[in-house]
């Protein structure tokens, strides 16, 4: 048996002895093993040297009296040093008290953090279309409460009309009405303007310079006029209850009116549904107007149409079931937009960041279901023959 060697090298004797034996390595620590003498921890380690056949590192730790979180660290730094020799490490001398704060401090350390794995592209895709179809699940069955609170409301309204909060519908019939009044006229001059462009340079190629009049009166009255009219209000009023709405619910304001036994939907909901429905008629109305005026001055200046000819024409090619049919589907979709707004906004929850994000859902839902009410109104109106 080889005899043991004591190295006693100034650098590594003043913080711990070390013995070789054979191919095993002993250390033992001679200070506190504290925070505090990391220091000169460090400055030992950097200069020990182990033997190329070490095999085995032994840490003698039954002198060790003193000690805090740096013993784990110290164990931590031998295991790095075996684990480059290809050596083990076997820990000797810990007490009970000693083992369990190791144990308690190293396991930690010791655990291996596998890196989650990604998952495929197919999975991801399945279970995001799973994810969208629950979304509209749960959102067609909360509408269709929604529109059961809304329709028992309107309803009570023939027995008792002071069911609801009559005294916020002139406000919203002036902020959904009048003060959208401007934007709609605009875009409904824009509207008829460019219909009267795009139809009279084909018109033109046949020599019916006249029909003209009939291209844009039908074309306003019955279609376009509603469907721009809608996406406005979609865009203002939609998303503006919403926001109206969802703001009071992250404040807390909804469930205190509920506490006080006050009925949202008669409170807040339904004098909102009821401006819009009656106001956006009246904006129709306004953008027929200012689209025919549009299609008037392409005519005058494209065609060289005069304006006794112009609306001579109109009036034998436009009747009253165009005009009231653009009228009758413009109040649909009013209460369409109005009831996703004020839907949308019931659905937020959380903070400001819910708020934004169920305000833009307002729109694009509203404008979405504005277009294909829309269609199915269209083709409603092919098969009556209206």
């Amino acid at each position: 048996m080889k005899r043991s060697k004591k190295h006693t090298k100034d650098s590594a004797s003043s913080q711990f002895t070390f013995q070789t034996e054979g191919d095993i390595v002993i250390i033992t620590p001679q200070n506190p093993v504290v925070l505090g003498s990391a220091l000169e921890f460090t400055n030992a380690f950097s200069a020990l040297e182990l033997p190329k056949n070490c095999t085995s590192i032994i840490l003698d730790l039954s002198a060790v009296e003193q000690y805090d979180s740096y013993l784990v660290i110290l164990i931590s730094r031998l295991r790095k040093h075996a684990t480059q020799f290809s050596a083990s490490l076997e820990i000797r001398g810990l007490n009970p008290q000693m083992k369990q704060f190791v144990t308690l401090l190293e396991n930690p350390l010791l655990r291996t953090k596998n890196r989650a794995e990604l998952p495929s592209f197919l999975k991801s895709y399945i279970a995001n279309v799973g994810n969208v179809t629950v979304d509209l699940i749960n959102d067609f069955r909360f509408f269709l409460e929604f529109l059961g609170e809304v329709f028992s409301n309107i309803f009570r309204l023939i027995w008792n009309p002071r069911s609801i909060r009559w005294n916020d519908f002139p406000f919203y019939f002036l902020r959904a009405g009048v003060n959208a009044l401007p934007i709609v006229v605009v875009v409904g001059f824009l509207m008829g303007l460019i219909i009267g462009y795009q139809g009279a340079v084909q018109l033109h190629q046949f020599g019916a310079d006249i029909f003209l009049a009939d291209l844009v009166g039908i074309s306003v009255t019955r279609e376009l006029a509603p469907l721009m009219t809608a996406i406005i209000v979609a865009g203002r009023s939609g998303s503006a209850f919403a926001a109206e709405i969802g703001t009071m619910k992250v404040s807390e304001e909804l469930d205190a009116l509920s506490s006080m036994g006050i009925n949202i939907y008669s409170f807040l909901i339904t004098p909102r549904i009821l401006a819009v429905c009656l106001a956006i008629p009246f904006l129709v109305v306004f953008s027929d107007i200012a689209g025919i005026i549009g299609g008037l001055i392409t005519g005058m200046t494209t065609l060289d149409l005069t304006m006794t000819g112009y609306f001579t024409q109109m009036q034998q090619a436009l009747t009253y079931s165009h005009i009231f049919s653009g009228l009758f589907k413009s109040f649909f979709l009013g209460f369409i937009i109005a009831a996703v707004g004020c839907l949308r906004g019931l659905q937020v929850h959380g903070g400001a960041e819910s708020v934004g994000r169920f305000t833009t859902a307002a729109v694009v839902t509203g404008i979405l279901l504005t277009i294909i009410v829309d269609a199915i109104f269209t083709l409603l109106y092919q098969t009556l023959g209206i």
